[in-house]
């Protein structure tokens, strides 16, 4: 028998304190994902300049030569017009996904970087130079990024099932159906959107998950599974998770505003002006992404031990 007390259980808001004590603990190793996130972000924006945009500028100019009418010889074949305007935005569009795909990708590996210096914060570990941090989130990229794949397919899929259950209300409505039928869609989606947030929360803990325990579970389905199992009972924190992040989001807008209103004098330029919210803006919504990760770091850290000590408990 265990002899050993048992430990209280954790407070729901508990966690949420590590969110702030992580990363001013371990404030270089998040500059260094704050320097690679800036040098990731910037590559969709490249792309965007000298790609997208001089497409673009080709597909109006095709646009005005259709639909211009005069007797110009270059431009006075409507086959070729239409032509070069089909031609030019199939390529607008291809490229507009390419853009896309590339800021997907830098988002995910961002958050997988993020993930990679919190669980190395949380573990103890000493990354004492960049190098060694990009090599450890080198290692963490695959199955980060299979495992917040995988998340975002089922909490689409989740949000899917609870989309169509609204719209299927007006119609039942509208057909006359039975009204079981419209309390059936109304529970529906009622726990559909209930469980997108708990499911935001556990795919979270799953990417975690993945960069801590390495080994046959790590990434995708495994991953998932493992945190699902870690989260069992936590409905409360997950919710807590969810609502604060949610909230933290949404008051970025405003503190950019007061920011840009101390920084900038009276009068400063709006080219300057963009600039400086943009970059305020940026700031803030990496500072909220870190405190979101650190924090459901330490909860699958708290988790974890639980887990273990339960374990341990059994055994003796």
């Amino acid at each position: 028998m265990a002899t050993a007390a048992a430990k209280p259980a954790p407070r729901v808001l508990t966690f949420l304190k590590h969110g702030v004590v992580i990363p001013a603990r371990r404030c270089g190793l998040f500059l260094q994902v704050f320097a690679l996130s800036v040098a990731l972000s910037m590559v969709p924006r490249l792309y965007a300049l000298y790609v997208v945009a001089p497409l673009a500028a080709a597909a109006d100019a095709d646009f005005h030569r259709v639909t211009r009418r005069d007797d110009d010889v270059s431009i006075a074949d409507p086959a070729a017009r239409l032509k070069s305007f089909a031609w030019d935005h199939k390529w607008l569009m291809v490229s507009g996904a390419g853009y896309l795909a590339l800021y997907l990708a830098a988002g995910l590996v961002t958050k997988v970087a993020t993930v990679s210096a919190a669980v190395a914060s949380c573990s103890g570990e000493r990354q004492t130079s960049a190098a060694s941090f990009l090599r450890r989130a080198r290692g963490d990229l695959l199955p980060g990024l299979a495992t917040a794949a995988l998340g975002c397919v089922l909490k689409a899929a989740c949000a899917g099932a609870g989309a169509a259950a609204v719209v299927a209300m007006p119609l039942i409505v509208y057909w006359c159906l039975p009204a079981r039928l419209l309390l059936l869609a109304a529970l529906l989606a009622l726990v559909a959107f209930h469980f997108y947030f708990y499911l935001d929360a556990v795919c979270t803990v799953a990417v975690v998950s993945s960069a801590a325990e390495p080994g046959g579970r790590r990434g995708g389905a495994g991953a998932v599974a493992r945190a699902w199992r870690l989260m069992r009972g936590a409905t409360a924190r997950a919710l807590v998770y969810v609502a604060v992040t949610w909230a933290l989001g949404e008051a970025v807008g405003p503190a950019r505003d007061l920011a840009v209103r101390w920084l900038l004098p009276l009068g400063a330029g709006s080219d300057g002006e963009l600039l400086v919210k943009a970059s305020v803006e940026y700031v803030l919504h990496f500072a909220v992404q870190v405190f979101a990760i650190a924090a459901i770091t330490a909860h699958y850290f708290e988790c974890r031990e639980s887990t273990d000590d339960d374990k341990a408990g059994h055994v003796d």
